[in-house]
């Protein structure tokens, strides 16, 4: 469901193009957004693409009408949804890292134009430490409910609380260290040693991360009462990748462990218990 990223990437500029081509009513739905406080990354426009090459095969323009119409309809959503979620994840964010500077709790999000991509959400941060969180137009798309929006969303906030970058870079370093430790040892060579290390720490405590915010993920979408077993489901239906598969828990134990997490803060409500967020 997300990319683990390690590196800081530049902060989105704040204003940016909409292809010129895009339809009007897409425009007014961006435009009114960004002023909510969202903000849109635009991949590259139109006057700076490639020109493709001419094909004889055309789309039908009921076709491209229908991809806009999802586009459009999802972007509705995701509005809703960013605005009844975000107090809810501040809230978490600043109960966990009473400490922290404010900005490490603002998040930004951004639906990134991201042409002939599947369908992805990522987190990353900006130069500030500010956390960050991109949609590509695909999964944008590819969402149908508010419920589905809501768990991606929940999703990739609790990976920010969790500091899951700070983390998973001083895990990926930890793991480099050991086995070029271990490698000169032993007479190998180091270089190698470290990159294989730092990868099989990055595949190992990501599978774990995502564990980690699907459950602290849950339980703050539901905070939001948003219902996860009517979204979680559509982890059945992601496009199937070498990366997610290397990356991720096998789909089946992630909405067993999703669906019984429900059950449970659903059966600690009915008794004035909370299940609580572990960060």
């Amino acid at each position: 469901m997300n990319r683990f990223l390690p590196n800081k990437t530049a902060s989105p500029p704040e204003n940016l193009k909409v292809e010129n081509r895009m339809p009007r009513l897409i425009q007014t739905l961006l435009t009114g957004l960004r002023l909510s406080g969202l903000v849109f990354l635009a991949a590259c426009t139109q006057s700076d693409r490639p020109t493709p090459p001419q094909s004889s095969t055309q789309i039908p323009s009921g076709v491209t009408a229908q991809r806009n119409v999802l586009l459009s309809e999802g972007l509705i959503r995701f509005a809703r949804v960013h605005k009844r979620l975000l107090p809810v994840a501040k809230e978490a964010c600043q109960k966990a890292h009473p400490t922290q500077k404010a900005v490490r709790c603002a998040f930004q999000f951004v639906v990134a134009l991201d042409r002939g991509s599947p369908p992805d959400a990522k987190f990353t941060r900006d130069a500030s430490g500010r956390p960050v969180i991109i949609f590509n137009h695909a999964m944008v798309k590819f969402l149908k409910t508010d419920d589905e929006f809501a768990m991606v969303m929940a999703h990739e906030m609790a990976h920010q609380i969790a500091r899951h970058i700070t983390r998973g870079q001083k895990e990926v370093l930890r793991g480099a260290m050991n086995s070029a430790k271990t490698a000169k040892a032993e007479g190998r060579d180091i270089n190698q040693a470290a990159r294989s290390g730092a990868q099989q720490a990055l595949a190992s405590y990501t599978k774990q991360f995502e564990l980690e915010a699907d459950r602290n993920g849950t339980i703050l979408m539901m905070k939001a009462g948003y219902d996860p077993d009517q979204a979680i489901t559509l982890l059945n239906r992601l496009p199937k990748s070498s990366e997610r598969t290397n990356r991720h828990p096998a789909d089946p134990d992630r909405i067993d462990r999703v669906r019984a997490l429900s059950s449970q803060i659903r059966a600690s409500r009915s008794t004035g218990r909370t299940v609580p967020l572990l960060f």
